[in-house]
């Protein structure tokens, strides 16, 4: 092995060897994967287990809507009318994060509009028009694209009815997502730059950005949060070295109790906060042994 494969296997050994400990500090299953950019490694754990992804499968409806928008099939113009039939997905109540529960009906807003709505704020309603718009054989023909066998993302928020298949997705194929658009496997720069400018802003910035405040990072996510799992994914700049994505999963026992659910939610984004900033740490270390 020459030294350019030692120093790399080095180095991806020891990143999982701190993830590893960190992980075993938390009571709960965690699903990890990143990415590295600069040497192409992956570090995974539990990181091919298909889990419920929530609002991460946000990441493929942005996917496919700017691909769909490249291929003028859809223009990011085009306005859409809120009807109150929106705040349903079946006879369900659309709830969770979000503006366009409490909107009125008849405001309208630009497919660009709903795109920031569904990124930066994680609207449940924004996300299932744009599912509608685009089209869920779009959404799993852009995940059939990308070779993701374990992602499913056809199911609307919050359609407890449906006879859908739930939506469904790993720790590394959520990464694979972040993978395939910073390296402009999709579409061009422009909306690169579109796709990139929401994810920085997405408003929750508590879990993989947690600890990365003043560290000169920028973190570009997603959050996705059910009673169950809290998980976030995101693309980490660097201001000297390539990038590198990340997506923590973290799998929470059921309980009666709201300030539980609370509490372990709130012990869940410590847990990804703590790993991102570990893995963020290792990466930014230039050397290893010769």
């Amino acid at each position: 092995m020459n030294k350019k494969l030692a120093a790399a296997d080095y180095r991806q050994n020891k990143i999982a060897l701190l993830l590893d400990r960190e992980v075993e500090k938390s009571a709960y299953d965690i699903s990890l994967c990143l990415y590295d950019f600069a040497t192409g490694l992956w570090v995974e754990r539990n990181a091919r287990k298909q889990l419920y992804p929530a609002s991460l499968i946000k990441i493929l409806y942005l996917l496919t809507a700017l691909c769909l928008v490249e291929r003028g099939a859809l223009s990011l113009g085009d306005s859409y009318t809120l009807t109150e039939k929106d705040k349903y997905a079946g006879k369900t109540r659309i709830a969770g994060t979000g503006i366009l529960q409490s909107a009125a009906a008849g405001n309208r807003y630009t497919v660009e509009e709903l795109l920031s709505l569904m990124i930066c704020l994680s609207d449940n309603i924004a996300a299932n028009i744009i599912l509608e718009l685009a089209g869920p054989q779009e959404v799993q023909a852009m995940a059939a694209r990308l070779g993701l066998t374990g992602t499913r993302g056809t199911r609307k928020m919050f359609d407890l009815e449906s006879s859908l298949p739930p939506n469904a997705s790993t720790a590394r194929e959520l990464t694979e997502m972040l993978v395939a658009l910073e390296n402009g496997q999709l579409f061009g720069e422009t909306m690169k730059d579109l796709a990139l400018a929401l994810l920085g802003r997405t408003k929750n910035k508590d879990r993989i950005g947690r600890y990365l405040r003043t560290s000169g990072v920028l973190v570009a996510n997603k959050t996705g949060t059910v009673p169950h799992m809290v998980g976030d994914m995101a693309l980490l700049y660097f201001p000297d070295r390539p990038p590198a994505a990340l997506t923590i999963m973290v799998e929470l026992p059921p309980s009666r109790f709201a300030l539980a659910n609370k509490f372990r939610r709130l012990a869940a984004a410590k847990t990804i906060g703590r790993l991102a900033f570990t893995a963020v740490n290792e990466l930014r270390k230039a050397s290893v042994p010769q």
